[in-house]
């Protein structure tokens, strides 16, 4: 079986790493921010796998569709990478910035990649 086409999308990579990123993320957080903690996994998880599930055969605005959730995933990962900068829940660490930019980054690039999608 060949590469699966989203795997050569660079939004999908750099949501995966970004992904990752946020699993390690995770493991410094403790018991009663688990709540916390299952929000933004499922948020910043979501981000990649609704662009690989839409890339599946989808293209146009059905494609678009899907980039959409993707996207409506990104901003709830900013949500929560605030609320645990400002909540410091677990310090001030310098991956809590490297993802946000790295987040905001990909906010921009599927906001680009739906645009080109829907014409």
């Amino acid at each position: 079986m060949k590469e699966p086409n989203y795997r050569k999308l660079l939004v999908w990579e750099k949501a995966h790493k970004n992904a990752l990123a946020g699993i390690k993320l995770i493991e410094l957080f403790n018991k009663k921010h688990e709540k916390i903690a299952e929000q933004f996994l499922a948020a910043i998880t979501s981000v990649g796998a609704n662009i690989a599930e839409g890339s599946g055969g989808y293209k146009g605005k059905e494609f678009a569709r899907f980039l959409n959730i993707a996207l409506r995933s990104a901003f709830e990962t900013d949500n929560w990478l605030q609320v645990i900068k400002d909540s410091n829940i677990i310090g001030q660490l310098k991956i809590l910035n490297e993802l946000e930019d790295n987040n905001l980054e990909i906010i921009k690039m599927l906001i680009a990649l739906i645009k080109t999608q829907q014409n």
